[in-house]
Formats: structure tokens, sequence, C-alpha cells
């Protein structure tokens, strides 16, 4: 896999055509023929293994006659198909993202200063947050699913270690009443005995709030190859080497910071 194919929009772009594909109910082989390219190209494309050219994925939405927001987007995903860094704006292509950068990954490192991370939440704690107003009504119930299938995901024997480290201001949330907070706790000491997941805690001392933004690294066998970091209603998607570097060098200070020994 080249390193153009892990570029965020190139991924987009291959969720979405799969996903434009797959609403029309058209098999892989089926729409290969429709469009004249081999079975194996289309594949590419939507593996994220190759970069759609613009002109072709306006071909595949015009024979898939897909709606004209779809169209928009994808093709303005093909276009930004070269850069390194990926801005999503309204958070239609986060979790797309990734569900596919885990899948590349063989270790997740998670930083989350202030609250609970969402694939650790457990519906007390996330509807506590939602009960705020200040969160979007329709992008909670996407990631409520996405929460779901997240802690499916850390519960399966295989696939990339987590490591979670969570900052002491996350486990005494205004947002909650004292039980919530305790069921949340109990919770994530659960997780913790999956072997593939490790959660600690960094005392407020040692990195106060608001000091370090939230982010996640996906990292493989030669690694950091993506950062995620989060913004109110969606994610800004890295994989400059530059920007790699740095919170590479942030994820292991950090790891210095956390208390020894698992959550608490």
């Amino acid at each position: 896999m080249t390193k153009a194919a892990l570029r965020p929009a190139v991924i987009a772009l291959a969720g979405g055509l799969r996903e434009a594909r797959t609403q029309r109910g058209l098999g892989l082989r089926q729409l290969a023929d429709m469009i004249g390219v081999s079975p194996q190209l289309l594949s590419a494309y939507e593996l994220g293994h190759r970069s759609a050219p613009e002109t072709t994925v306006a071909h595949i939405l015009g024979v898939l006659r897909s709606p004209n927001p779809v169209r928009e987007q994808l093709i303005s995903l093909a276009r930004r198909a070269h850069e390194h860094d990926f801005i999503d704006h309204a958070g239609r292509s986060e979790d797309l993202l990734r569900a596919a950068y885990e899948q590349r990954s063989t270790h997740v490192f998670e930083w989350s200063p202030s609250l609970i991370p969402e694939a650790l939440q457990t519906v007390g704690y996330a509807s506590a947050l939602q009960e705020t107003g200040l969160l979007d009504i329709d992008a909670c119930d996407m990631r409520s699913l996405a929460r779901t299938v997240q802690q499916l995901t850390l519960s399966n024997k295989t696939g990339p270690r987590y490591t979670f480290l969570i900052g002491e201001a996350a486990t005494h949330p205004d947002a909650c009443l004292p039980g919530e907070v305790r069921d949340q706790s109990d919770a994530v000491a659960a997780m913790t005995r999956h072997p593939r997941v490790s959660v600690r805690l960094v005392p407020v001392k040692d990195c106060p709030p608001g000091l370090v933004e939230p982010f996640t690294l996906y990292e493989d066998r030669a690694g950091a190859f993506a950062v995620a970091v989060r913004h109110h209603q969606g994610a800004v998607f890295l994989t400059h080497g530059v920007a790699l570097a740095i919170y590479k060098k942030t994820a292991q200070l950090l790891r210095r910071r956390a208390a020894d020994g698992a959550w608490p």
C-alpha cells in the first residue's frame, strides 16, 4: 500500500464510493461492467488502495444516479486526494476515517484530557453530555452508533492494541450525577480487563486541562501514519510527517506523566 493510499481524502472517498454502490444494491462486478473497468481496479478504489481520478468518480456517480450532495462531496474529496491533511467540517467522514485507520493500525493511542473517550463511554455518561444542549442531536445519534461499534471492536480477540490516557478532569465531570460517574468508572475498569486495552490516568498537575488538545495517533509496524485531532463537530486528520513527529513526541511525554498502574 502506498503512502498516498493512507491520505485522509483517499480513505473518505473510498468509503463514499462503496456506500454509493451498496445503496443502489449493485455488486462490485456489476458496477465494474457498467463503468468499463476491471473489478480489481474498482475494488482498489473502494478499499482506498488507489485514488480514483476525479473524472472516474464523476462517471461512477453518474451511472449510480447519486444525489447531487453526494456527487459534490465525493468529487471534492477526489480533488483533495493529494493533500496530506483533511478537515472534516461537519463530522460526516470522521467515523469512516477512524474505522479505516484502526483497521490499518497495530496500535491506537488516544489522549482525552477532560472527557472519557467515546469508545469507553456508558450510555448514561453519553446521555448526560447530550443533555447539556451543546451537542448537535443528529451528530449525537451518529456518535451513539459509532460508539457501539467501537466497543464491540475493543472486545474482539484480534485487532490493534489500544492505549487510552485520560486526564484527571474526566473523572469528575460537572455534567454527570455521582451515580453516573461511578458507573462510568466501573465500566472503564471492566474494559481494562481486555488484553488489548490499556487505560491510565494523567494527574491534572502533570497536564492541566487545555494544555494539550484531545487526539488519536494511529501506528503500524513502521510507525505513526495518521493523527486525528478532535474539534466540536468533527476532526482534523493529519498524515504529514512533521505533524506525526510532533504528536508522536507528545504521546511519549504524556505516557511518562501517566500514573503508574491501571485505571483507579
